[in-house]
């Protein structure tokens, strides 16, 4: 049996609140939308020393401002689909042939965990390290019927999501996707990556499942990270954990 489960009243109240998090949708903020008629105002009230600029800067601005709305709107969309999804159960029926024990909860943190690793690509298009082993157990299921994966993959993103074992990627890499793992997992569920006082959702599963050889963070010793990671863009130096596998 790969999997030790905890049976403590402590880990299930966690569990519990784990499958409670909720994904924060993406939003424009008010400010983006109010600025370009303040620009517009100001522009027009000194037209006769930028008769130019008082019109094209604020139109520049409102197709920009358009062009976040529609990305947004699109994002939305398919985080909309990510939370309606339902993993098939040939998935979980060959999942439970190496985790028996497994009991529903754990699974459905373990869903939840994968619904979270597909909204990181959502929200930015880019390589992610794999946060969890228990997510990645699936994740591996899953690519043993590459039929229904890529129907999943295209449901959800509109593309198929790649595997990418890291014993194919440097460290720089792996540290840079580990980092960018953290912060769009802190910001899926309104956290700030330098100072969240809650540890994202998809890194602390593998904890809360007691999971064998499962991946452990801390969360100040990842919010410390981070910071440098932010300040250098790669820290040779850092002492965090990183996953077996990444996508993008």
């Amino acid at each position: 049996m790969k999997i030790k489960i905890n049976q403590e009243a402590q880990t299930s109240n966690q569990l519990s609140e784990l499958l409670r998090l909720k994904r924060q949708q993406p939003i424009i903020k008010t400010r983006w939308i109010i600025l370009p008629f303040i620009i517009f105002g100001l522009m027009y009230a000194w037209q006769q020393q930028f008769w130019i600029a008082w019109v094209i800067i604020p139109m520049l601005w409102c197709v920009l401002v358009i062009n976040i709305s529609l990305l947004t709107r699109s994002q939305r969309a398919r985080l909309q689909k990510i939370e309606q999804l339902k993993i098939e159960p040939i998935f979980w029926n060959k999942l439970r042939q190496s985790y028996p024990t497994l009991t529903l909860k754990q699974r459905q943190l373990i869903e939840a965990g994968f619904k979270d690793y597909l909204a990181l690509h959502v929200l930015q298009k880019q390589a992610y390290a794999m946060s969890s082993n228990a997510v990645d157990a699936l994740w591996h299921v899953m690519l043993e019927f590459p039929q229904q994966y890529q129907q999943l993959c295209r449901a959800t993103l509109g593309r198929v999501l790649n595997h990418n074992p890291y014993h194919f990627t440097n460290e720089s890499e792996q540290q840079k996707q580990l980092f960018e793992s953290w912060k769009i997992s802190c910001k899926l569920h309104g956290f700030e990556p330098k100072h969240s006082a809650v540890m994202p959702r998809l890194f602390v599963i593998d904890q809360v499942l007691g999971w064998i050889d499962g991946q452990y963070f801390d969360l100040d010793e990842m919010s410390k990270d981070y910071s440098k990671y932010q300040q250098a863009q790669s820290s040779s130096s850092c002492g965090s954990s990183c996953s077996s596998c990444g996508g993008d």
